[in-house]
């Protein structure tokens, strides 16, 4: 079977017969009569000059007759009415009486065949032509849907790809503009609850300048000064409502304000619409082709507009329910963590105020409780300071937390050596550093950066403190600070004119994590060996707080073992490197919040 030929996009020469045949048929219109009987004069006269030339090639009057109705099927093609093709008929049978029947040009035929053959040509024309007429019909509708298809089928790939209720709606605004090749306005509820117009898209799928609400005239079309990209289209806000109420389309073409300009179409929720789209032929009225696309993409933009809102409702819902499971942990380390230490504040010091004044209503005969050791009650004073440090330090970490996970956080920046930052931060560590061999080593170069000192020395008090209460006395505690390239992907090299990075690392020699816990060790209210923090003095905040700040200074913190055993551990956070010059004119790196 010979496979038809096919043109540079793909279609069938066949199907593009068709397609030209029978594109320009929509439906009968008045203004078509004229057209249409010129076409039916055309035809008859080429049939009757291609029967002249077979007459005189002597080939008879059954071939003329195949022509004649050759010809009533090519006109049944071409126009769209019935009548029509009864007048091509009846003209191609009174030609072919007139010029090929004896005796010639006259409407009268002698001989006992004619009425018999007239009577079969006039048959089979018409029957001939029904059958063109509804083959043409069927390759109408065939296309149509195709075409419907397609678009849907566009329309849907390209709804896939939006990631919020703003794209969508914007995708299909442009996928309707370039369905009708005319212009489309999305209209959108305001604070009141009204529609106005939100959105403009050209023919060509692109966006235009909004209407300007004050320069309508009494029409409701844009009367004032345009941009030159911006159509005069027409604004009806009361039949846009009247869709957006009602959930129906409305405008032309339907029952509602049937000699509206536009297709009113809207999308979302049937009990609750998002938007509607004004859908305006190129000057003419949609054609119900035209407008049962537009349905269908309206459609298509609900279902996606519907999956969109069920993800932001289920990625809300996941919030909703980590911000619960942090509250409960929360909860419960504040319920174990902080009972503890003011339990043990308020036994110290009933136990010291019983020492200095016991109780004056205790029997004489009884003897006064032994006087309170002068090493126990140093050691009960050490017991509430250090519990009051605890309580201070653990406070502090919740109103920093809290303060960079609210919404409008802004650091107060300054250009710091980062060698000084490192010494203050030494100042304010857990005093049980001094059992253990803490060092800090100065760099090599100038390390300066943009950070807010404050957060920055809280990162290191941090990250000191919990390698202090995580390795055992006499472990060695090391701070380094180094500035270097930036690290370049494997097979890259770094990017020119990329900022230098100043790398600061907390360095210890214990045990060291397990590598199971390593990716967790940042997340809030965990500590390793127990998951969530429970039990002890661990809120599970101090590593968590330092990932926070230090990403809220555009930098990275990073957890590495010290041995290539897995014992020890090594903290280290990068943050862009400044220089003197340009970065005390610019003010440092700017805010990333």
């Amino acid at each position: 079977m010979q496979t038809p030929a096919v043109d540079a996009d793909g279609t069938s020469v066949t199907k593009r017969w068709l397609a030209l045949t029978s594109a320009w048929t929509e439906g009968p219109k008045p203004r078509r009569i004229l057209a249409e009987l010129a076409i039916v004069a055309v035809d008859l006269a080429l049939a009757t000059l291609a029967g002249v030339a077979l007459d005189r090639l002597g080939l008879g009057a059954d071939a003329i007759v195949i022509v004649y109705v050759l010809a009533v099927q090519m006109v049944s093609l071409a126009t769209v009415s019935h009548v029509v093709c009864g007048v091509a008929t009846a003209l191609s049978v009174a030609l072919f009486c007139f010029f090929f029947t004896e005796p010639r040009y006259h409407l009268v035929a002698w001989g006992s065949q004619y009425p018999g053959t007239f009577a079969v040509m006039c048959i089979v024309a018409l029957v001939s032509s029904l059958i063109s007429m509804r083959l043409r019909r069927n390759a109408r509708e065939s296309q149509a849907a195709s075409h419907m298809m397609r678009v849907l089928l566009q329309t849907n790939h390209a709804l896939q790809r939006c990631d919020s209720v703003q794209s969508v709606m914007g995708e299909a605004g442009r996928q309707l503009a370039r369905l009708v090749s005319g212009t489309v306005v999305l209209y959108l509820p305001n604070d009141s609850g009204l529609l106005e117009p939100g959105a403009l898209f050209l023919p060509d799928g692109t966006d235009a300048p909004l209407p300007d609400a004050g320069a309508l005239d009494g029409t409701g079309v844009i009367a004032g000064p345009r941009a030159p990209r911006q159509p005069n289209v027409p604004i009806e806000v009361s039949v846009a409502m009247r869709a957006f109420e009602n959930g129906e389309p409305a405008g032309n073409g339907t029952s509602l304000f049937s000699s509206a300009s536009g297709f009113y179409l809207p999308v979302g929720e049937k009990d609750g619409p998002l938007g509607v789209f004004a859908v305006l032929g190129p000057g003419v009225p949609l054609s119900q082709g035209e407008r049962d696309m537009a349905r269908a993409v309206a459609g298509e933009t609900s279902l996606a507009l519907g999956r969109e809102l069920a993800a932001q409702k289920r990625e809300q819902a996941m919030v909703l329910a980590k911000n619960e499971q942090l509250r409960a942990n929360l909860l419960r380390s504040i319920s174990h963590d902080l009972r503890t230490p003011l339990t043990s504040i308020g036994g110290a010091a009933d136990v010291l105020l019983e020492a200095d004044d016991p109780a004056p209503t205790a029997p004489t005969d009884v003897a006064p409780p032994p006087a309170l050791a002068p090493g126990r009650r140093v050691q009960l004073e050490r017991s509430i300071r250090d519990d009051a440090r605890w309580l201070a330090a653990t406070v502090e970490n919740l109103l920093a937390m809290t303060r960079l996970t609210g919404e409008g956080v802004r650091l107060t920046r300054t250009l710091e050596l980062m060698d000084d930052v490192v010494e203050e931060a030494l100042r304010h560590v857990d005093p049980k550093v001094a059992d253990h061999v803490l060092s800090a080593e100065p760099s090599c170069g100038l390390c300066l950066v943009s950070v807010d000192a404050r957060l920055m020395v809280q990162v290191l008090v941090n990250l000191v403190n919990n390698a202090v209460k995580y390795t055992p006395a006499g472990s060695r505690i090391t701070v380094r600070v180094e500035r270097h390239a930036p690290a370049a992907e494997p097979g890259h090299a770094p990017a020119a004119g990329e900022r230098d990075v100043v790398t600061t690392s907390v360095t210890d020699d214990g045990p060291g994590i397990a590598p199971a816990d390593r990716d967790r060790v940042f997340d809030t209210f965990y500590t390793v060996g127990r998951g969530l923090a429970d039990g002890r003095r661990s809120f599970g905040l101090g590593l968590a707080l330092c990932k926070s700040i230090i990403e809220a200074h555009g930098g990275a913190i990073r957890l590495e073992p010290n041995r290539a055993d897995g014992h020890g551990c090594v903290f280290s956070f990068d943050l862009p490197a400044c220089d003197l010059g340009s970065d005390l004119e610019g003010g440092g790196v700017p805010d990333e919040q």
